[in-house]
């Protein structure tokens, strides 16, 4: 592996699920990092390597310091856990990116690694899905040569769409779930979008380059909601039915879940489309072991108590529990399990 780059590596959104374990891994691979941190945000103490940079990326005036010597930059931010339904979030997200390449622009950073979203160019796409594409045509407009990872859902502890579909199996006995539950999605586990990041800082040819990154397996919602069930040993009935809207799906989605409700509805109406990679030359530049889904889903549990309600514990307890597992569409059969 080549030596530690001397320019500090500029995280933005190093507090985040992403961020957090991108700035770990960055740290223990002997890299010098800074992190921008809101002015009024909680002290804490830093690692060795680790430097924080008090800046709000809606105000420019406050990141001149924190862009300053960086090579190279983390976009890992996002507006869309607002919990305040008059944000607009795509709006703040564009000024966000603005602001970003105008600061990494005038200060000569080399590159910015972004994580995009999946579903580029569908016929159905969603608000969410077309911000991040937004953002990324933002973040290439400046100097600095954009790299782009495309993700779907990320399978980790404290992820928005994985939360959200823990918490409702651990929480519903039944389901009652619009057609969206039959799209096909390519999730990939956590640990392996961050060696993919990580790895992209040391390959050249990753620079000006767009990329979908996905795990090994493709499955639709209801599959994966059964194999979550499956390990927390509390299956849930799933019913689906044109009858309920992606929207109206949301809030039942934000009431059950602890995922900020303008949140859930912005993840659920994303998936009504199909995220799944359309190529995977990312594989021929940073050799990751990818985790398969089952794999992703016992390390990202691993990391999270299950809070199962009382309802679920008790039903949970029923005779022939796994047998009363029942869906529509049926769940397809599953070889070697």
């Amino acid at each position: 592996m080549p030596e530690p780059r001397a320019n500090p590596i500029l995280v933005l959104g190093a507090t985040g699920f992403v961020g957090r374990r991108v700035t770990e891994v960055l740290l223990k691979r002997g890299h010098p990092v800074r992190a921008l941190v809101r002015p009024h945000g909680t002290p804490r103490p830093s690692p060795p390597g680790l430097v924080r940079v008090t800046g709000d990326l809606l105000d420019p005036s406050e990141l001149t310091g924190a862009f300053e010597g960086v090579g190279t930059v983390y976009y890992l931010v996002h507006s869309m856990a607002s919990r305040n339904r008059s944000v607009d979030f795509a709006h703040l997200d564009r000024q966000i990116a603005r602001n970003t390449v105008r600061a990494a622009t005038r200060a000569g950073v080399e590159r910015i690694i972004y994580v995009g979203g999946l579903g580029r160019g569908s016929i159905e796409s969603s608000p969410h899905l077309e911000s991040r594409q937004e953002v990324e045509e933002i973040l290439a407009s400046g100097s600095p040569s954009l790299t782009t990872l495309r993700a779907a859902i990320i399978l980790g502890a404290g992820g928005a769409s994985f939360e959200m579909m823990v918490q409702l199996v651990e929480r519903l006995p039944a389901m009652i779930c619009p057609q969206w539950i039959r799209t096909r999605c390519q999730p990939i586990a956590l640990d392996d979008l961050v060696e993919y990041l990580v790895g992209c800082l040391f390959e050249p040819q990753t620079s000006g380059r767009g990329f979908d990154a996905g795990g090994p397996d493709v499955l639709p919602y209801y599959e994966m909601l059964h194999r979550i069930g499956d390990r927390l040993g509390a299956p849930s009935w799933i019913i689906s039915t044109p009858l309920l809207t992606p929207r109206l799906s949301s809030h039942w989605v934000g009431f059950i879940t602890t995922v900020p409700a303008p949140m859930a509805r912005l993840l659920v109406d994303g998936m009504s489309t199909e995220v799944t990679c359309r190529e995977n030359e990312i594989r021929k530049h940073v050799d990751v072991r990818l985790h398969s889904f089952d794999e992703a889903l016992d390390l990202a549990l691993a990391g999270r108590p299950l809070r199962p309600l009382s309802i679920r514990q008790h039903l949970a307890r029923l005779p022939g529990g796994g047998d009363r597992l029942v869906s529509f569409p049926p769940a397809r059969t599953r070889s070697g399990r």
